[in-house]
C-alpha cells in the first residue's frame, strides 16, 4: 500500500466533514429566517388580496367574498404558527402554548381549524 493513497484519503475525509459543517452551519442559518421570509411573502400577497378583491365590481361576487376570508384566514395562520417558530429560533423567546395541557390543546385546535 502506497502512503500516499492514505494521505489522499484522509484528506478527502476531512474536507467532506468540512463541506458537511459548512452546508449544516447554512442551512441551520437559513431555516431560522424561513419563517420570517414567509411570513413577509404572505403579508405582501394579503395585502394584495386586499386591493384586489375589494375593488367595487368584485365586491357583489361571492367567489371573491370566500377568496378574501380564505386570505384572512391564510394570514392568521401565518402569524400563529410561523412567527412564534421565529421567535423560538432567533431570540429563544418561547411563546406558552405547550407548557400547560389547555394552551396545548388550544393551538392544535388552531392548527387544525384554520
Amino acid at each position: 500500500m502506497n502512503p500516499n493513497n492514505i494521505t489522499t484519503t484522509i484528506d478527502i475525509a476531512l474536507v467532506s466533514k468540512s463541506i458537511i459543517n459548512d452546508l449544516n452551519f447554512v442551512s441551520e442559518r437559513f431555516i431560522i429566517y424561513l419563517p420570517l421570509i414567509f411570513l413577509i411573502f404572505g403579508f405582501i400577497g394579503f395585502i394584495g388580496n386586499i386591493f384586489t378583491y375589494l375593488q367595487a365590481e368584485l365586491r357583489s361576487n361571492t367567489c371573491c367574498i370566500y377568496s378574501l376570508c380564505g386570505s384572512i384566514i391564510d394570514i392568521i395562520n401565518l402569524s400563529l404558527n410561523l412567527f412564534p417558530n421565529y421567535l423560538a429560533a432567533k431570540y429563544k423567546i418561547y411563546i406558552p402554548w405547550y407548557i400547560s395541557r389547555i394552551t396545548c390543546k388550544l393551538n392544535v385546535f388552531l392548527l387544525a381549524f384554520l
